[in-house]
């Protein structure tokens, strides 16, 4: 909270981009000798270091932006801090989370155990769970972002920086209050209010609120309605106090609530991989055609068209064996448009949060304050939407074969009349559906607790000890984990009931037998279902750390900083099998818990460096700074095991290690009209955690990369009313030592190999092309080892070990590694390894840059109405969204023209603004998923915003 006083109130701003926000304001400083037309740069405030400060006086890469700042730069949430921070990248996940990436380091593993590699803060408390993409800014006194890793000063550690978000706090003794609406296209309607009730001398009450509604980005060709819309709204409240001159704090509630048919995964992009009727000469006919794609191929995602082959696909592949279709569903070519989508039903999004927090200080000396920091933090959301986004073309089998046996046809018919299927879930239908849910709830609680200095002498110190205890729980609605739900596998399951548990052993009961035809698709869902996928991962973090850092001034100039955390996590995770078509009799009950896995980490890092402020004479200011810092991500829990596969991959994944070295300047100079910041940095970047899908389950490794860039921010006033600016960010990084097998080219281009589906579980393998030419062969013979289908079982090691029967033996290969490898002609193997040293890690651009200019024209007819016009530049180069690079992996450069032209009467507060954001409607994708083999290999896109505009109405008292 702040309290009002006869001086001017300390204007808390940011670096570089921030003073565009600043300029219109009159927040301008005016040398005391100079004439009045002369403005120079005003003096930014950050609470980085835990005590006010100069932004030019300290010695870490930051940017920070006030809520002012924020609403003129355009920044409505958290993704847009892409535009106005050097080296940052932003992503949407594929299920529901996000990528914030700082130096080309964020969170590419999924697991409910793997940290945040940017922490997201809200006053000082990490959120473990945070809404910020979801959420948009209200009433914030600032956002700071600090770049580089992060132990020393905040209670969570992260490899790659911190987001700050600081609300504002309540003003004693005076009453405030300010109120604005926005209206835009896309029928976009906002509005944002503060009130600031002063009780007293010592307590105060502020309230604010926001609401977000507007149509959506997209279309749903088959519903014919507007979807990716937005309805969300939040409130906060917070109550300060200060019962005596040496005893303050507050405490502060927010609430955070959507619900809304916003996309969670755009468009489905494909390069069919269609199926093969001859091989090496070779014709393939029957069943065994069935087996020969793989559902997409590789290829860039502007020549990616078509729709995926659903012959490769569990669902696809398993309505062939229930009869309901012969071949492919999806035959027609795609709807380019990235922002149509196909839907059975229009997707769905709910969101909540609730985040209570409360921060006493006790000054218990004239030099020494004891900080208490308690946060309670519960978030629950899910999101339903169609797993494929495209509708089929073809539709079920009016009279279908089940299981390729003639005398089921009149079964088919009594189950499946007139190719109609009845799903529990999705509704009754005669074509295919495949939806999926992602969710789940957490509730974290944190105590932090800080003791700072601020003696007159040489040495201060900054100490800290936090505890977190938090949970990724499984609700009561069993809407947690994430499911793939399809029509196909409910018609195989109720085919499997009727003969009496024949196809897997046993009885595999559906859900419910309660059909929902209005698209919601949770309406009868309750998590114990073997007539669906579902990953489910109850997770519990402990963690305590010590941490803090000492400063001791070895001169005036210079000073030395040292910091060192402690860490200790402790991790459990409870094992939930997969229940998909597994039979009563091998599992008694599903979504129940069977065991539990457990995983400590304790590790002590540490920051160490000099700041020096010289006098040179030929800057008004000027700090140089150098320092080591280690950096520290905690490892984390694999899912479990895929059923039938107990080692598909380690149980654990290892932590991140980051060994950051950095050196930087900031500059004030031409009588402070001008700042230069520079900073650059090397990371030794040790365990990088990165997810890779083995059978329909995402699992994380560890690799090495080398990570170096340089950082550039720039102000200038060239003349009185002027402002420009410029960031910019370069990056290199570099994988080390790291080999790996795409799953888009598992024969690595090496003809002597051949790729083909699992017919089992609709995985992929590989085998060598001569022992797989001699088995269709030996069918087209009709050899009596190898009748029709033969090929179906390759993959399942039918003919392993059987070479010398074909006249075959072993083949030979070298891998990514350089080293020659040797297998049987006949025995399937998951693929040959991809050299990628070198490769750029995913979501690492070469180059950011923004460039700005504003000017301001002020006292219009010598009134009390100024005029503001700004635009904004920003540019970012080709990254990829994996670590093999290829063309499929390239996301293009792209750029954003933002426009603004603001109207403000500071003396009776009005502000009028028209705006522009994304001017010239640059249609970019943002991040690529690539998914698993049983969902045949096509990718998922995420978009960044359309051209929108509009204009915003202000008001303060």
């Amino acid at each position: 909270m702040t309290r009002k006083t006869d001086s001017k109130t300390v204007l808390f701003a940011g670096a570089s981009v921030l003073a565009i926000g600043l300029f219109a304001q009159g927040a301008w400083a005016q040398e005391d000798d100079a004439p009045e037309s002369t403005r120079t740069l005003a003096t930014v405030t950050v609470t980085t270091q835990k005590t006010e400060q100069s932004i030019q006086d300290v010695p870490i890469a930051v940017s920070a932006f006030d809520e002012d700042a924020i609403n003129r730069l355009q920044l409505t949430g958290g993704a847009d801090l892409v535009k106005a921070v050097p080296n940052v990248s932003f992503t949407k996940g594929n299920f529901t989370g996000f990528n914030f990436k700082i130096r080309g380091i964020g969170n590419d593993a999924v697991a409910q155990s793997s940290d945040a590699g940017v922490g997201i803060h809200q006053n000082d408390v990490p959120l473990g769970a945070s809404f910020l993409y979801e959420q948009e800014y209200f009433d914030i006194e600032r956002v700071e972002v600090l770049r580089g890793p992060q132990g020393t000063l905040y209670g969570r550690n992260s490899t790659g920086g911190v987001v700050n978000i600081i609300t504002a706090k309540p003003f004693f003794g005076e009453f405030q209050a300010d109120a604005q609406a926005t209206y835009g296209n896309y029928n976009t309607k906002k509005a944002k209010g503060m009130v600031n009730v002063p009780l007293g001398d010592k307590l105060a009450l502020r309230v604010a609120g926001a609401i977000t509604q507007r149509d959506g980005y997209a279309d749903n060709t088959v519903t014919g309605s507007d979807i990716d819309g937005r309805d969300l709204w939040s409130v906060r409240a917070t109550l300060g106090f200060e019962p005596t001159e040496n005893f303050r704090g507050w405490l502060s509630y927010d609430h955070f609530e959507e619900d809304d048919n916003r996309l969670r995964a755009g468009k489905q992009l494909c390069k069919k991989d269609p199926l093969k009727t001859s091989f090496g000469g070779v014709p393939i006919t029957g069943a065994d055609v069935l087996v020969t794609s793989l559902g997409c191929q590789s290829a860039a995602l502007d020549q990616s068209n078509d729709r995926v082959n659903s012959v490769a696909t569990l669902g696809g592949g398993l309505a062939i064996t229930a009869g309901l279709l012969s071949g492919d569903a999806y035959t027609d070519p795609v709807d380019r448009d990235l922002r149509h989508i196909e839907s059975a039903f229009d997707p769905s999004y709910q969101a909540e949060q609730d985040l209570l927090m409360l921060k006493l200080e006790l000054d218990l000396t004239d030099n020494l304050k004891l900080t208490s920091l308690t946060s309670k933090n519960e978030t629950s959301q899910v999101s339903v939407e169609d797993y494929n986004k495209i509708a089929p073309t073809i539709a079920f089998n009016t009279n279908g074969i089940p299981l390729g046996n003639p005398a089921l046809a009149g079964l088919y018919q009594a189950l499946f009349p007139g190719g109609v299927v009845t799903d529990p879930q999705l509704g009754v239908s005669n074509i295919f559906r495949t939806f999926d849910v992602s969710g789940g709830a957490t509730e974290t609680f944190t105590q932090e607790f800080r003791l700072q200095s601020d003696f007159d002498g040489p040495f201060n110190f900054n100490l800290g000890v936090i505890y977190v205890d938090g949970e990724a729980i499984d609700p009561a609605d069993n809407q947690a984990g994430y499911y793939v739900l399809s029509n196909s596998l409910s018609a195989l399951t109720q085919l499997n009931n009727a003969l009496g548990g024949a196809v897997f052993g046993g009885l595999t009961p559906l859900d419910t037998s309660n059909p929902d035809d209005d698209g919601n698709v949770l309406n009868s869902l309750d998590g114990t279902g073997r007539n669906y996928y579902r990953s489910l991962s109850p997770y519990r973090l402990e963690s305590t750390a010590f941490f803090g850092e000492g400063y001791y001034d070895i001169s005036d100039t210079l000073k030395f900083t040292l910091g060192l955390r402690y860490t200790d996590d402790q991790k459990e995770q409870d094992i939930v099998p997969t229940a998909l078509f597994v039979p009563t009799s091998a599992l008694p009950e599903a979504a129940v818990p069977i065991g539990v896995l457990a995983a400590d980490f304790q590790e002590t890092t540490g920051r160490i460096g000099l700041d020096w402020s010289p006098e040179l004479g030929l800057t008004d200011a000027t700090l140089i700074y150098g320092f080591y810092s280690k950096g520290y991500k905690g490892g984390g829990l694999n899912p479990p095991q895929p059923a039938g596969n107990p080692n598909a991959f380690p149980q654990t994944f290892d932590p991140e290690f980051i060994d950051a070295f950095e050196i930087g300047t900031k500059n004030t100079f031409a009588n402070n009209t001008q700042s230069l910041n520079l900073t650059g940095f090397y990371y030794d970047y040790g365990g990088y955690q990165i997810t890779q899908i083995v059978n329909r389950t995402s699992a994380n490794f560890n690799v090495d990369a080398k990570i170096s860039g340089l950082e550039l921010e720039y102000l200038w006033t060239p003349a009185d009313n002027w402002l420009l600016t410029a960031n910019l960010g370069l990056l290199k990084s570099e994988l080390q030592g790291t080999t790996s097998i795409d799953v888009l080219n598992r024969t690595a281009g090496n003809p002597n190999f051949v790729a083909i589906k699992n017919a089992s579980n609709y995985t992929n393998c590989v085998v060598s092309a001569q022992g797989y030419a001699t088995l269709l062969g030996a069918i087209a013979a009709g050899n009596p080892l190898t009748p029709n289908g033969a090929t179906r079982g390759l993959c399942s090691g039918a003919f392993a070990g059987a070479e010398a029967a074909f006249g075959l033996g072993d083949v030979t290969y070298v891998d990514g590694n350089g080293d020659t490898q040797t297998i049987g002609a006949l025995t399937p193997f998951d693929g040959l390894t991809t050299n990628v040293d070198g490769n750029a890690l995913p979501g690492a651009p070469e180059m950011t840059l923004n460039l700005a200019a504003e000017y301001t024209f002020q006292s219009l007819n010598n009134s009390d109405w100024d005029l503001t016009i700004r635009g904004d530049y920003y540019l970012q180069s080709d990254s990829y969204s994996r670590i093999f690079n290829t063309e499929r992996d390239k996301l293009d450069s792209w750029s954003n023209v933002n426009l603004a032209i603001q109207l403000n009467n500071d003396v009776n507060g009005w502000g009028v603004e028209a705006f522009a954001k994304n001017l010239t409607n640059e249609e970019v994708i943002t991040g690529a998923y690539l998914t698993d083999d049983s969902s045949g290999l096509f990718t998922n896109i995420f978009l960044n915003e359309p051209a929108l505009y509009g204009i915003t109405l202000k008001k303060s008292w």
